[in-house]
Order: C-alpha cells, then sequence, then structure tokens
C-alpha cells in the first residue's frame, strides 16, 4: 500500500511538472492521451492533483499500520480490510484522474 502511494504520488508530481514522458507503462495510457505528446502532457498536468493526493492517502494508511501491526495489535482482517479499501481508493482516484484530466485536456486544446 505505501509502495503504490509513492509510486502514484511519484507519477503525478513528474506528470504535473511536465516530466513525465509519454510510455507505454506509467500515466494515464488511453487512445487519447497517446495520440501526441501535447495531449499526454495536458492530461497529466491536469489530472497529477487527484493522483497525488490519493498517494499521500495511500502512504498515510500504509504507514499508519505499521506500528500497530509490529505491536501484533491490528488482525489480519483489519490489514485486509484497509488494504481493500485503499485498493478502491486508488481505483476511483485514478479513474477520476483520467476523466478531469483527459475533460481538462480537452477543452485547453480544443479537442
Amino acid at each position: 500500500m505505501t509502495l503504490a502511494g509513492v509510486v502514484l504520488v511519484t507519477i503525478g508530481w513528474l506528470g504535473l511538472q511536465g516530466r513525465l514522458p509519454r510510455n507505454h507503462f506509467a500515466g494515464i495510457r488511453t487512445p487519447y492521451t497517446m495520440r501526441s505528446d501535447e495531449t499526454w502532457y495536458a492530461t497529466h498536468r491536469h489530472g497529477a492533483p487527484v493522483l497525488i493526493f490519493a498517494g499521500v492517502a495511500a502512504v498515510s494508511a500504509g504507514l499508519a499500520l505499521i506500528p500497530f501491526a509490529a505491536a501484533g495489535a491490528v488482525s489480519d482482517g483489519l490489514i485486509a480490510a484497509t488494504a481493500l479499501a485503499m485498493a478502491g481508493i486508488l481505483l476511483v482516484a485514478a479513474l477520476a484522474s483520467w476523466l478531469i484530466g483527459t475533460r481538462k485536456a480537452r477543452a485547453e486544446l480544443g479537442a
């Protein structure tokens, strides 16, 4: 969970700064965003804040569980439920980032 959050923050930050090159591995990869560098960078610039927020939430949740898990004060069920909830939140954040980024990029670029 914490590692996934760090990855999202990194991808979001690079996208926000215009330093995430168009690729087939990381970022918002749709036919629209892969069309050109212009659409790629615009979509990531607009969608990045959601990715960064979700990444920070995932890192925070993961770090918050560490002391309790180390002390044996957290059941496996609670850890699993937290991981499942964070997976859902990250999925929603990824979809929101895609929708917001694409919508704002289309408006900005007139496409």
